[in-house]
């Protein structure tokens, strides 16, 4: 049934409205299918994933080692560490060996230099390396070894049939200067004695006995100067008395017994002035006593000090020359005082006795005494 339009309506129809409708409806189904794409197209771009590099793999190459070839011109050798060895034939003192063998070892140490032991040697193990040999005694041959190595220097401790030469040095282990042993054995006298009351026992018929006795006076008065003593019996000292070489025990205790008789409280017996039997009379006799030998033990309570040649550092001093391919230049040993008696010779006046030693050595205190003759300058 057709509904009627309200009277005042108006109904229009227009053939574009009624064209605009048809058409719209037959368009639905392509916007519908637009639609569609345009959503799936979405969704793929929305699935699409990032492109990532590409992984490269490594590539290992296979590379064959050549051996080096050799050069034309070969590499120097290193070069040999020089050394210094102790020569101790068989019949060498077991002590001197074996403290030799020690301050060599150190001496070495401190130069940077290896150290060996021998007991025998040819020219052939004398190789250009060697730069000093120090020979104890039985002689091996030295002259003829140093003349196979003028590259090397050799130093003969107590050996005195060897002569020294452009590179042979020689240390005479009794080799002291005899008036510096009397001067300061002299000193050591007066400066352990009460009233400087001291007197020397000494040879009259040698150089060396000469120095040794006015030595002695010449190094107690260094010290005492006037020596004036403050009871009896008055002496003017130091005084002396002088036998001749290897005097009989009669004339030994006679010259003794003058010196106590003067009131000598301390007695230095000079190299070659007595025997063992000539220190146990005087021990006896209450007289303090200094030697250049160690003291029978029988009479270590009157033994003061010995003074004597320091041989070891005779080769300390010679080896600063041996290393510098220079023969010694020292033929003197150096002073040493030993046996010290702590009850008479307190360490106190040993520091003052060694560094005259040492001023002796050095030359800054001069005795006095002309070497050669004993007597006085």
């Amino acid at each position: 049934m057709e509904k009627e339009l309200p009277r005042n309506s108006k109904q229009f129809t227009f053939p574009q409205q009624i064209g605009y409708r048809k058409h719209a409806r037959s368009l639905a189904p392509v916007w519908m299918g637009m639609i569609m794409l345009f959503v799936l197209g979405l969704g793929a771009c929305s699935s699409v994933k990032t492109p990532t590099s590409p992984t490269i793999e490594p590539q290992i190459t296979n590379v064959t080692a050549t051996a080096p070839q050799p050069s034309e011109t070969p590499s120097p050798s290193p070069t040999p560490q020089p050394r210094v060895v102790l020569l101790a034939p068989d019949g060498a003192d077991p002590q001197q060996k074996e403290a030799l063998r020690i301050l060599l070892k150190e001496l070495a140490a401190r130069s940077g230099m290896d150290f060996q032991v021998l007991a025998s040697a040819t020219p052939v193990d004398f190789t250009s390396d060697l730069q000093a040999v120090v020979v104890l005694p039985p002689d091996p041959g030295l002259a003829t070894l140093a003349a196979a190595a003028p590259h090397t220097q050799f130093l003969a401790v107590g050996i005195p049939e060897v002569q020294p030469g452009t590179n042979i040095s020689v240390i005479d282990t009794r080799g002291v200067r005899s008036d510096q042993q009397g001067f300061l054995a002299g000193y050591l006298a007066s400066l352990v004695t009460q009233d400087w009351r001291v007197g020397v026992l000494s040879t009259n018929d040698d150089p060396a006995g000469k120095a040794q006795r006015q030595g002695f006076l010449n190094g107690a008065i260094f010290y005492c100067g006037l020596c004036r003593p403050a009871y009896p019996p008055f002496v003017q000292y130091p005084i002396y008395a002088d036998l001749a070489s290897g005097a009989p025990t009669a004339d030994q205790q006679a010259a003794a017994d003058s010196l106590i008789a003067q009131g000598v409280m301390t007695v230095y017996v000079a190299p070659g002035a007595g025997d063992s039997s000539l220190l146990e009379y005087l021990a006896g006799k209450g007289v303090n006593l200094i030697g250049s030998e160690p003291p029978p033990a029988a009479i270590s309570d009157h033994w003061i000090a010995t003074i004597h040649g320091d041989w070891l550092e005779g080769v300390r001093l010679a080896w600063d020359d041996m290393i510098n391919n220079q023969p010694s230049s020292r033929q003197d040993l150096p002073l040493s005082i030993s046996d010290r008696n702590e009850t008479l010779f307190s360490i106190g006046r040993q520091r003052l006795a060694e560094q005259i030693s040492a001023e002796l050595a050095s030359g800054l205190i001069d005795t006095g005494v002309d070497p050669a003759t004993g007597e006085t300058k």
